[in-house]
């Protein structure tokens, strides 16, 4: 709870050792990672769609091997 809600004071090293136990624990740390990594990547993916000049879906299909793979595939090769 807010110390100055209650009417206390805290020193420095208190609000610091409060802070480190709450932002350094597991349970708050990996879904904060997990949120911030999708994050990242809509923002990319949101970005590379600006890019009027390329398509975000089908960039593994614009590579040559990928290309290569699917003649392969279609030729029954498999």
């Amino acid at each position: 709870m807010l110390p100055f809600l209650l009417g206390r004071h805290m020193k420095f090293e208190d609000y610091y050792k409060e802070f480190c136990e709450v932002f350094g624990h597991p349970l708050w740390m990996l879904p904060m990672f997990g949120i911030t990594f999708f994050l990242m990547v809509e923002v990319m993916h949101t970005h590379y769609h600006m890019q009027a000049d390329k398509d975000a879906h089908g960039f593994c299909g614009q590579k040559e091997f990928v290309k290569e793979l699917k003649q392969f595939y279609e030729n029954n090769a498999y």
